[in-house]
């Protein structure tokens, strides 16, 4: 390759990357952790937030208890099955308080003489909220869908793949030679290079996968418009089964068996778990089962989804099932699939989470990159004053880095800590991780960066270990027993890599040279 052409590709990987670098990294821990959103919202629960569980054979009483004591439910009602992964409650639904749009959820159950029990209560969903994260960044505005996080995003994740793609250009003239090569020495930009090449060599059809249908996603409703503008015209894109005229009394609803029953016709082997009611009472009533289907690839990380009309079991729209989905419908899928992991079960997602993090680090390691690369080097007895530009970058990197996980550790104190009946905990788990994020990237500037370093890792240590030792506290010796041991397992990994990394630096800060940017 010529020596121009090498060049251009380099400049343009390098400034893609710069630009998307730390956002990025953001969405990619967020991401690792959000493999694990269902188990973590039930981590998260407290004990006076869980009502009894059911039978099978009650749901459909419990069901009509609720609509005939709380016919604002009809709007919107979710009913866990037993084998759902979130257990707070059979049922429940959310009131939106149309002056201070505050969320109230209301829980569902019956007692031991078949008598209903209703509470409110406030979830904190500390996985969706990591969630929000990845899709966002952290940028907060806008609504669910046109989040202005998520529109930047899209342009994010447009700039990574560019620099996947001119990346993959500059190193295949080296690809063999320098394929799995972690030169260690005095050059510490060639080590940061070498692990750079392997942390993206190693996951890259991933990054391919994730870099696509991340554009997908976020300009999807773009793209649905155009092609309706341009290639559908005066057709409806979507076409959807007319409701028929019947009876829409709650009372006329379909036992869960029959539904149960209906799925199955169009794929045997469907658990249902979760039942998401809408609208019902209406002509637009609704019910988007999700359920369990081993083996196949599935529309979410958890479920795959069908659409029915609660009243008739009629098929509104069964495009996420694998079998009935059709080829556009298998593409579409497939984006969703590949992006959430929704393959393989707990294997896959424990492999996503790994892929997570080594893609977090790819970025940090571009940043630490770049600012090597730039930093001025000492030639004789004159002091060097490295650029303006290079000292900024530094301190970004880490306190972006840092900040982020400090961010979610006492978002994760905040909902584990807090008692859920007296505050609004969601807001107050928002408060917690953007005061942990904007204080670690504002001390990098008012501090030494490799001092701001070693501190910002010690306190995240401290609170690793306070978020294991109040899940130790309050164990869950019933349903969540699993998963508070699997939350503990995952802090001590990586509160292990954390201590070490931080020993590492008190070990190498001594040979740093005198023009670094670091101290």
């Amino acid at each position: 390759m010529r020596i121009e052409i090498f060049k251009n590709y380099q400049q343009v990987h390098i400034w893609t990357g710069i630009l998307s670098g730390l956002l990025l990294y953001i969405c990619f821990v967020a991401g690792a952790f959000t493999m694990f959103k269902a188990p973590l919202n039930q981590w998260a629960l407290q004990d006076e937030q869980r009502l009894p569980a059911i039978s099978y054979a009650q749901y459909d009483g419990l069901i009509q208890q609720v609509l005939a004591t709380h016919p604002e439910a009809a709007s919107k009602m979710t009913v866990n099955l037993p084998n759902a992964v979130s257990q707070h409650a059979p049922v429940s639904w959310t009131v939106e308080d149309p002056t201070t749009h505050a969320v109230t959820t209301w829980q569902a159950s019956l007692n031991n003489n078949d008598e209903l029990l209703v509470q409110s209560t406030h979830l904190s969903a500390i996985g969706d909220f990591l969630d929000d994260l990845h899709r966002t960044g952290g940028i907060p505005g806008g609504g669910d869908h046109d989040a202005y996080g998520i529109l930047v995003m899209g342009l994010v994740a447009a700039l990574y793949f560019i620099a996947i793609v001119s990346g993959l250009i500059i190193f295949l003239p080296t690809w063999f030679k320098d394929l799995f090569t972690l030169r260690k020495g005095k050059n510490s930009k060639r080590f940061w290079v070498d692990f750079h090449n392997v942390l993206g060599i190693t996951a890259l059809p991933f990054h391919i996968v994730i870099a696509v249908t991340t554009v997908v996603f976020a300009y999807h409703d773009i793209l649905y418009g155009a092609m309706q503008q341009w290639v559908y015209k005066d057709t409806s894109m979507f076409t959807r089964a007319a409701p028929t005229e019947i009876d829409r009394d709650f009372s006329k609803l379909l036992p869960v068996t029959a539904l149960d029953q209906a799925i199955k016709v169009l794929e045997p082997e469907f658990e249902p778990a979760v039942l998401e009611f809408a609208a019902l009472g209406t002509s637009g009533a609704r019910v988007m089962i999700g359920g369990k289907l081993a083996g196949q690839w599935i529309r979410g990380p958890e479920y795959a989804y069908w659409v029915s009309d609660p009243y008739t079991a009629a098929s509104r729209y069964s495009a996420m099932l694998p079998s009935v989905s059709g080829a556009t419908g298998k593409v579409v899928n497939g984006f969703f699939t590949l992006h959430f992991g929704g393959f393989g079960g707990a294997l896959v997602h424990w492999i996503y989470f790994g892929l997570g993090m080594s893609g977090a680090l790819l970025f940090l390691t571009g940043n630490i990159i770049w600012i090597e690369a730039r930093r001025k080097k000492h030639k004789s007895d004159e002091s060097v004053v490295q650029k303006h530009s290079v000292k900024i970058m530094a301190r970004l990197t880490i306190g972006v880095a840092l900040g982020m996980l400090i961010g979610v550790a006492c978002a994760l104190l905040a909902v584990k800590g807090l008692p859920h009946h007296a505050l609004d905990i969601i807001f107050w788990q928002q408060v917690a991780y953007y005061s942990g994020f904007l204080l670690s990237v504002g001390f990098t500037f008012v501090q030494r960066p490799i001092k701001a370093a070693k501190q910002l890792l010690t306190l995240l240590c401290v609170l690793i270990v306070a978020l294991i030792t109040l899940t130790l506290l309050n164990l869950d010796r019933g349903f969540n027993f699993s998963i508070d041991l699997s939350f503990c397992f995952v802090a001590c990994l990586l509160l292990i890599g954390l201590v070490a990394t931080l020993f590492h630096l008190h070990k190498r800060e001594e040979f740093f040279p005198s023009d670094n940017v670091w101290s």
